[in-house]
């Protein structure tokens, strides 16, 4: 698909979708996406947050493979620092993308710091709690990754989110649930086992993502789902390793309230999913 149509299609669903807006005001009114995360996160806790992760710093090569090798051993490496990841490799711009492991992995009373930046990264979802002092492990890889790819929107927005799977971290939420009454889509993908190389020939992992049945109701028509979710995971990057599933109901079977897929037709399920939801605000 040329930039052209990518950009035509985008505009002709962007009404629909103003959660996933443009931020280019808030960043010139001097609002960092950051600090709005942050202020999102502060007033609703897990499994609230918040999206707004960029998808150049994520599918950065140098991210990727910094997360490989975060994901192959314990997050403390001693004196509660991460492994030095240097910023030749993710730049002071792209930190987040540690962050955003972080977060996704640790709980809030879980912490750990960056020797090179002095920077301390504290725990929200808990999908991966025991990442602090061991290797990850496979239902930790597997949601941690679902976590980071449902954070990302290209514009930057930050959007508030609730996560909902069969991880008792991101249960569904009676309290909270009515409060985000759209469910968006469901993502799973593993980062962290990907053997692809980063050479800039292949994506560096596949992200799967299908949408929930009522979302074109909900957000103004089906026409553009699979470009609207290419561009909120992947931007316009040429090598980004998302495949748009179509319909949850269509691409894999309940597990109870959940999902669970199969990344290939002759691949075991996949229970290790992450449903994203929306308040209505994010539609209107």
């Amino acid at each position: 698909m040329t930039l052209l149509r990518r950009v035509l299609l985008l505009a002709s669903i962007s009404v629909a979708f103003t959660g996933c807006g443009t931020s280019e005001n808030e960043l010139e009114q001097g609002t960092h996406p950051g600090n709005v995360t942050q202020a999102i996160e502060d007033d609703r806790p897990p499994p609230n947050g918040a999206n707004g992760k960029s998808p150049t710093c994520f599918w950065a090569a140098g991210s990727q493979q910094a997360l490989r090798t975060m994901g192959a051993a314990a997050l403390d490496q001693g004196g509660g620092f991460i492994t030095s990841i240097p910023l030749s490799q993710i730049s002071q711009g792209c930190r987040e993308v540690i962050r955003s492991a972080v977060e996704c992995a640790l709980t809030p009373d879980q912490s750990v710091s960056d020797p090179v930046t002095g920077e301390t990264y504290t725990g929200w979802w808990g999908l991966a709690p025991s990442w602090l002092g061991s290797v990850l492990n496979t239902d930790g890889r597997r949601y941690v990754t679902a976590c980071m790819v449902q954070r990302l929107n290209f514009t930057g927005t930050t959007v508030p989110i609730l996560l909902e799977g069969p991880h008792s971290a991101i249960a569904q939420n009676t309290t909270y649930g009515p409060q985000y009454p759209i469910s968006e889509s469901t993502v799973f993908g593993d980062l962290f086992s990907s053997t692809n190389a980063l050479n800039g020939l292949l994506p560096a992992f596949n992200a799967y993502v299908c949408w929930e049945s009522l979302l074109p109701q909900a957000c103004g028509g089906i026409l553009g789902l699979p470009l609207l979710f290419e561009n909120r995971i992947c931007d316009t990057l040429p090598l980004c390793g998302v495949t748009v599933l179509g319909p949850c109901s269509l691409s894999c079977v309940q597990n109870g309230p959940y999902w669970q897929c199969k990344p290939g037709l002759f691949s075991p399920w996949w229970t290790q999913t992450v449903r994203v939801k929306l308040e209505t605000a994010t539609c209107e």
